[in-house]
């Protein structure tokens, strides 16, 4: 702003010393102007004014045609770069979708993985018929996922639902039960009958998965053993669900970075969180990390109540 109006004054100032300039014979007593120095200096302001008025009006006209031809290269540059960019965000968010994609299934593989290995080591039947069921449900549950996710894609908007939690922590905990058991990892739920939140269902639960999962990693990281809780309440119109645990907490360099995609503090991803709170937002929820010290990681999801 300032040197726009520096240039305007600059203007205004030229403009008017040219017209006293040029008034001069009119301006001073004419005895004055028939000799002398003014004399002079008025003659030279007759010859030299109107060429000097066309070179400056030229100029102008030719600054106006350079300024014009830069402002077109620059837009067309602009377009060009626009266009690069464009290209560019679109690869990068096909690879974000594909991560995101994997990053979803990879708890269910994980879990198959693990039931696989436990199925090849086990002698009784029983148990092992058992552990065979265990991976058809896994299956199905992995089919279920990819059918979500397309049925997702699909869908112009998703209508928020009633969720009943303490049903979808028990399906939960089914989920994280191979895990748990490779840990040795106790999983503690504590969630009154009835309470319920608004939104989808595959999308809370995932987001509440990611999350615990991403505790078991922790507690993982550190040895075997460890506590797990699930804590939900109704607070204030809303219902505030807690993953917490007793493990190594999150190291300070991380956590500015911790919603951030492909931030991690492990050899994973780095997408659970990022996910998890782009689903809870997505429907009218929040996800913060509460605590974040050794021996007392907390993140805490807030939920429209149903």
């Amino acid at each position: 702003m300032f040197p726009r109006l520096r240039s305007w004054l600059i203007i205004v100032v030229g403009f008017f010393a040219g017209l006293v300039l040029a008034s001069l014979d009119h301006i001073v007593p004419p005895t004055s102007a028939r000799a002398g120095p003014l004399h002079w200096l008025v003659i030279f302001v007759d010859w030299v004014a109107p060429p000097m008025a066309g070179i400056l009006v030229a100029g102008a006209l030719l600054y106006a045609l350079r300024a014009r031809k830069l402002h077109a290269a620059e837009r067309a540059a602009a377009e060009v770069l626009a266009e690069r960019l464009a290209g560019t965000e679109r690869r990068q968010a096909i690879w974000v979708v594909a991560a995101a994609v994997a990053h979803d299934l990879k708890n269910p593989l994980h879990n198959l993985q693990l039931l696989v290995e436990e199925a090849a080591e086990e002698r009784d039947q029983a148990r092992r018929n058992e552990l065979l069921n265990r991976i058809r449900e896994n299956v199905a549950r992995a089919s279920e996922r990819l059918a979500k996710l397309s049925r997702a894609g699909q869908q112009q908007e998703t209508v928020a639902g009633k969720v009943e939690l303490l049903p979808a922590l028990d399906e939960l905990r089914e989920r994280l039960q191979p895990k748990l058991q490779a840990t040795h990892a106790a999983l503690e739920i504590d969630c009154p009958r009835g309470l319920s939140v608004r939104g989808d269902s595959h999308a809370i639960l995932s987001a509440v998965e990611n999350v615990a999962a991403n505790a078991l990693e922790a507690l993982q990281s550190r040895g075997s053993g460890g506590t797990l809780a699930l804590s939900a309440q109704r607070r204030d119109g809303v219902v505030e669900l807690t993953v917490s645990d007793d493990g190594p907490g999150i190291p300070d360099d991380l956590r500015p970075r911790l919603f951030v995609p492909f931030s991690s503090g492990h050899d994973g991803m780095g997408l659970g969180l990022a996910i998890a709170r782009a689903l809870a937002r997505a429907g009218g929820g929040e996800l913060v990390c509460a605590e974040a010290g050794p021996g007392r990681t907390m993140f805490r999801f807030t939920f429209p109540a149903g």
